[in-house]
């Protein structure tokens, strides 16, 4: 866009109430240069301090007549645009208060959305029109469906909302969708639940796109966000510092952004210049500008002392980002503080008047780390390897082979401490081949004893010629995962609908991250290469078991290459598309399938596997040289 164009530029941001206008325009302003906040109309036209001053809901529902609202925010509209700068940033464009006005007559006069579009396009045919400059209107809404938009909004406000204006949201929602068919907006863009971050992105690139000089956004890289709150000396440093060393995590300090962000912006103090809500969002371009230069995939923050930076942060970008309040016993507190108890009072008193006790009100996680440091590696282990994703529609994948004996299992097994039963491997699924795949279940229930575990678990019902195999965990191992790699996996796939046959009502499923189940089966690696050995070191190794392995062998590989695949064709060709130079051919799933006593066949899977070894080896060997 020409400098001469740019002179006479209005940007407006329109939706119905709540969607996150203001917001989004306080946000878009520090990103575009010499930009004009002008605000919404109500604050240029003295006429709106008079109507408040007595019941202004009277007067806009019924007070007034259409004709009065009309001139009254179209004129405001006019002044506003009559102080604007050269690029305004408009709170509710021309199109926006033609819709308000709309969705008013519509509701006093009984008229249908486009009707009273019509009056109001009447009515303002006899007003003064504002200064002609061209404009950008952009529609933020979070449904194309008038009834669910009208429903977000409401449900966003702060109080319940009476009759008369959940009437008018719905009226203002019909309306704005007549506008969209019509093209009243340079843009829609539809939310959905996407988080203050994601839409200011989206907005900036629209805007952009329409030639209008925006700074991007640093490219965004961050796949978690961990903020540690907490009291003094509750031990937020020490989970900062384990997040660090056993889970690969950088940490950063909150108060160290904040002040990259001041001097950035040339600004002495900024806890005194900017709102709570102006530090979230700085900060937020600071963690984005760190994370694009370091490629750091994770990053913790300390500490949150205020309440509404942090709630907003949480807002800005929505489930990626995690907060953890770390608490302790005060007497724990104390005894830990190297300071005196007075000054240890002090200090909290201070985080009392910014919020900070209040944070453990909106945390995704609550520590109590009144115990040993032991509990305390625990409790950060399971926060930082699972995320609990409670919308997840968990259901039994299909077909599912032996379903008869399944649904029987599941009947066989099943109480009110039973929590969750997934098929496990390939059991439920077509990859499941008869006469040589096993029968696994997985059963998490609240406690294992072993009389359950004897007189349940051990009579489960066998199917002849298949082998049955049964794992028990309890509902505390789980959360704490403290499983085997094989159900890390498990897990994984269970939270996309995969082999579950039965979950108990409210029970949330704890959903282990990638990098996790790269971790756990990397660590089970040396425990594979032996049993392995053993397979190989029989006179006659069984084909059955060498080919597992060697396909679990393979999965550990592709793993840690970030291919997390199951099906055992898919491993065997992804691996040897990804490592040539292992030289690893075993024969085809299905010749041994059908001749499992071959000796061609077993001496071609030895061979493979033995390659295998020899390439792992070297790799190996090949890291050891480097260092």
């Amino acid at each position: 866009m020409t400098a001469e164009t740019h002179q006479h530029l209005s940007v407006s941001l329109n939706g119905v109430d709540n969607v996150g206008k203001t917001t989004q325009l306080a946000w878009l302003q520090r990103g575009v240069p010499d930009a004009h906040l002008v605000g919404t109309v109500d604050a240029w036209d003295s006429r709106w301090r008079e109507v408040a001053a007595g019941d202004f809901a009277h007067w806009w529902f019924v007070g007034s007549t259409t004709a009065e609202h009309v001139g009254l925010m179209l004129g405001s509209h006019v002044a506003r645009r009559d102080a604007s700068g050269p690029l305004a940033l408009e709170d509710r464009g021309l199109p926006m208060l033609r819709a308000t006005c709309a969705a008013t007559a519509a509701l006093k006069d009984g008229l249908s959305p486009t009707k009273a579009l019509r009056l109001v396009d009447r009515l303002a045919a006899d007003l003064p029109a504002a200064a002609p400059r061209r404009e950008v209107h952009v529609l933020l809404r979070r449904s194309g469906d008038p009834a669910r938009e009208a429903a977000e909004a409401l449900r966003h406000e702060p109080r319940p909302a009476n009759e008369r204006y959940a009437a008018y949201q719905r009226t203002l929602a019909e309306v704005v969708s007549v506008q969209v068919e019509r093209g009243d907006y340079h843009a829609v863009l539809d939310l959905g639940d996407a988080p203050i971050l994601d839409v200011q992105r989206t907005l900036r690139s629209n805007l952009a796109d329409a030639g209008v000089t925006v700074e991007r956004l640093p490219k965004d890289v961050l796949d978690r966000l961990w903020v540690l709150g907490g009291m003094s000396e509750s031990g937020k440093s020490t989970v900062g510092e384990l997040l660090r060393d056993e889970h690969g995590v950088t940490r950063l300090k909150i108060g160290y952004l904040v002040e990259v962000a001041a001097m950035r912006a040339g600004v002495a103090d900024p806890y005194e210049r900017w709102s709570e809500r102006e530090q979230a969002e700085r900060l937020t371009e600071e963690i984005l500008r760190f994370a694009e230069t370091t490629k750091a995939p994770t990053v913790s923050l300390e500490s949150a002392h205020r309440f509404e930076a942090t709630a907003h942060l949480k807002r800005v970008w929505g489930e990626r980002c995690q907060v953890v309040y770390v608490d302790a016993d005060t007497t724990v507190r104390a005894s830990r503080a190297a300071e005196s108890e007075s000054r240890l009072r002090a200090r909290d008193a201070t985080k009392r008047e910014r919020g900070a006790d209040r944070i453990a009100e909106i945390a995704d996680h609550l520590i109590d780390n009144s115990g040993s440091l032991g509990a305390l590696k625990l409790a950060v282990s399971r926060i930082a390897s699972t995320v609990d994703l409670p919308r997840v529609t968990l259901h039994a994948s299909g077909p599912m082979t032996q379903s008869g004996w399944l649904g029987q299992a599941v009947d066989h097994v099943c109480d009110e401490q039973v929590a969750l039963v997934l098929a496990t491997g390939s059991t439920g699924t077509t990859s499941w081949l008869d006469g040589w795949s096993d029968l696994d279940l997985l059963v998490v229930r609240d406690t294992a004893p072993a009389a359950w575990l004897r007189d349940v678990a051990g009579t489960l019902p066998a199917l002849d010629g298949i082998k049955v195999g049964l794992s028990v965990f309890t509902t505390a191992d789980i959360d704490a995962l403290r499983v085997p790699p094989r159900v890390v996996q498990s897990l994984r796939r269970a939270a996309q609908g995969f082999g579950v046959l039965y979950r108990r009502a409210g029970h949330l499923l704890p959903v282990p991250a990638a990098a996790h189940g790269d971790r756990t089966s990397r660590s089970e690696l040396g425990l594979v290469l032996m049993t392995t050995r053993r397979l190989l070191a029989a006179d006659q190794p069984d084909v059955r078991a060498v080919h597992k392995h060697l396909v679990l062998l393979t999965k550990i590989v592709l793993r840690a290459d970030g291919h997390d695949l199951h099906d055992a064709d898919d491993v065997l060709t992804a691996f040897r598309e990804f490592h040539p130079a292992a030289e690893c051919a075993p024969p085809e799933l299905s010749d041994l399938i059908r001749r499992p006593s071959d000796p061609v066949l077993r001496e071609q899977l030895v061979d493979a596997t033995d390659r295998l070894l020899t390439y792992l080896d070297r790799l190996d060997h090949i890291v050891r040289i480097s260092e």
